[in-house]
Formats: structure tokens, sequence, C-alpha cells
């Protein structure tokens, strides 16, 4: 499964290249509009170092961030006997473009993890008030959330998400410093955030520019 993984993940990340380069043309439609190379190893190298075993996403595209996230996930749930724990959605995805999810859909069977994520369809407001109400009375459900979707619900996604992070739990938000035709919206949420008393925040230069978000108390 691993070998396979990483093959889809280079085939991803070298349509996502060709993409940005604008040497092809493409509809925005088909567009992956993906995190770069070094995003997503960043992100791998940090629920590893969390040993992060439930993880969210805002926004699935066609599943490249996904598939990052989903291979530290998977290898924190391997015992030091070798032994796999229960991966049942070890990450949930969140979508609401039925061609997207289809790509993606694809890309994780193709990658042999279809049976370890969940995507859910629909609004990500309703997906999330749905997931508040059912972890009611758990407070330390998902170890990392990262927001890749629309920007104008950023500020309404944060507040749904913050009291199903556990503590130390880490929040990842994108394009915080490109595409520039975002800087005032993303400048507001930046604001928003580092504003709440229980969160340490800061953005990290690489890729499109990710606010790191953890959660103290």
């Amino acid at each position: 499964m691993v070998s396979r993984l990483w093959n889809v993940l280079a085939q991803l990340e070298k349509r996502s290249k060709l993409e940005r380069s604008g040497k092809v043309s493409i509809s925005r439609k088909s567009m992956m509009l993906a995190i770069t190379y070094e995003t997503g190893l960043f992100f791998n190298i940090l629920l590893k170092a969390m040993n992060a075993k439930r993880v969210l996403e805002i926004g699935t595209s066609t599943g490249y961030s996904a598939l990052w996230l989903a291979e530290a996930v998977l290898d924190n749930k391997t015992t030091n006997e070798g032994k796999r724990l229960d991966s049942r959605e070890a990450l949930i995805t969140i979508e609401n473009d039925p061609i997207k999810i289809r790509r993606a859909s694809k890309n994780f069977s193709d990658a042999g993890v279809i049976d370890k994520i969940s995507i859910r369809d629909g609004p990500a407001l309703e997906n999330l008030l749905e997931l508040s109400r059912k972890t009611s009375e758990v407070r330390d459900l998902f170890d990392f959330v990262f927001f890749d979707a629309d920007k104008e619900n950023l500020k309404q996604y944060f507040d749904l998400v913050l009291p199903i992070l556990r503590v130390g739990g880490i929040i990842a938000t994108d394009n915080v410093l490109h595409p520039k035709d975002y800087h005032s919206i993303m400048m507001s949420f930046v604001k928003y955030v580092r504003a709440k008393p229980n969160v340490r925040s800061v953005t990290i230069p690489i890729g499109h520019g990710e606010e790191i978000t953890t959660k103290c108390f």
C-alpha cells in the first residue's frame, strides 16, 4: 500500500507542477489548486512528530493533501510490533464538489487507502455542525485540522473546529500569503484567530503560506 500511495502522490505532484507552470491551458474546474510538495512534506513530518491519529480536512480537491496526511496517520497507527491499529476514518475530509469527490475517490482507491479515508460530501458548515453535535461530550477528537476550502467562512469553520480539537492539537490554514487576491480576507482571519485567548498562532512562509495554530487549553 505504501508504494502505491507514494506513486499516486508523485503523479499528482507532476500534474500540479505542470498546472502551476502556466505552460498548459486548464479550466478552473479542472485545476487541482493543490498545496505544494514542500507543504505536504511539512505536514507529513509534523503529523508524525505529533503522533497524530485523527485528522480532519476541509476541502478535498483531488486528494493530494489528504494523501500526505493519511500516510502520516496510518504510519502512526502502526504499533511497535508492526501491527496496524484500527484505522477506520483515520482521516475525514469534507468536499462539496461531486466532480472533485469522484477524482479524489479514484486517487484514494489507486493509493490503496480508500477504506481509510472518510469523504463527507456537502457544505462544510453543515458537516462541521454535525461533527460538533456528535462530539458534544468529547473535546479531544482531532489531533490536526487542515483548512483548504472557501475563505469566506473560515472564521465559522475555526469556531466549530476548535472545541473538537485536542489540547496541543494544530489547525493549519492554507493560502495565508498567496494568492494575493485573498490577502484582505486572510489577514482578517489571522487577526481573528490570534485574538483567541486559548491559542497560539504563527504564519509559516512555506508554499502558499500556512497559518499554524495550536490549542493551548
